[in-house]
């Protein structure tokens, strides 16, 4: 199979028309029919409605010329990227505030020390907005949370995937006082979030507590509990070092903390040696 014959069947799609695509494609009309042909022998099936006026595709003709469009698509992208060098320095990250701040900060820092480390740009959005960059090509590399309650739609035809590494999220507080603590909660749209509120709800025995504040900043809870403002879910990552020094201390069974995993995605194109190196170190921290 010959990738002009895929370009002769978007024309045909596109125009309707055999004699107007034999003409934006500068073939004769018999060398171009020869060729619909042939790509149709490829196929093994019709990808034609020849009767029809404007010409239509089938359904197999439809199913090649969208994935047509896709693979022509990844090939331009791949020659930009070629074009512009295999060791471009420049990766850019997608992930979220708290993986930004624990997973990529503890994985990349022995990279990012070495001379010959790459330049990195880390954008941290909500989930859905990393997933859409990197379905838009806008990022190299994206790092998710991975759980039920989070699964992310990615066409793995397209992208390939690794496990980042594992990280459980922690019920703390300043001291433990009488009663039971109010919470502080994320806010509804940030993927931690999600994942309290999935386990809370599957898990029997769990008090109810009343609300004290809610935030769409990792960081900022933490700080929250910290000056003892109420009772968060944090990565164990992240206030590792607080619960060992005292300065916030675990609550609760251990049934109510909720492990999870992240999984790392990028195109199936070979990457540049920046993004493999960036990449590699991900994958390297999650052993």
């Amino acid at each position: 199979m010959l990738l002009k014959w895929l370009a002769d069947l978007q024309a045909v799609a596109e125009l309707g028309s055999f004699k107007a695509a034999a003409d934006r494609r500068h073939v004769t009309a018999p060398a171009f029919g020869r060729r619909l042909k042939a790509l149709e022998a490829w196929a093994g099936t019709r990808l034609f409605e020849r009767d029809s006026q404007p010409v239509r595709l089938t359904l197999a003709g439809l199913r090649l010329c969208e994935q047509a469009v896709a693979t022509t698509r990844e090939l331009e992208l791949l020659r930009q990227e070629l074009a512009q060098g295999a060791h471009d320095s420049l990766v850019r990250l997608a992930t979220g505030r708290a993986l930004a701040r624990g997973v990529v900060a503890d994985a990349l820092a022995p990279l990012m020390r070495r001379r010959d480390a790459p330049q990195v740009q880390v954008m941290t959005r909500l989930m859905a907005e990393a997933s859409e960059l990197l379905e838009r090509d806008a990022v190299d590399i994206l790092l998710s949370y991975h759980h039920p309650a989070l699964a992310l739609r990615l066409d793995g035809r397209r992208f390939i995937q690794a496990r980042g590494a594992d990280d459980r999220l922690v019920p703390v507080m300043r001291g433990q006082g009488k009663g039971l603590p109010r919470l502080l909660a994320y806010d509804p749209s940030q993927a931690l979030g999600r994942l309290v509120d999935d386990h809370l709800a599957h898990l029997p025995g769990v008090p109810t507590l009343e609300l004290a504040m809610r935030c769409d900043s990792v960081d900022s809870l933490r700080e929250y509990a910290q000056r003892g403002m109420g009772l968060a879910w944090l990565p164990l990552s992240m206030v590792a070092a607080d619960i060992r020094t005292g300065l916030l201390t675990l609550w609760g069974e251990p049934a109510w903390q909720i492990p999870f995993e992240t999984r790392l995605f990028r195109r199936k194109r070979p990457p540049s040696v920046a993004v493999a190196q960036v990449w590699d170190a991900l994958v390297a921290h999650s052993r």
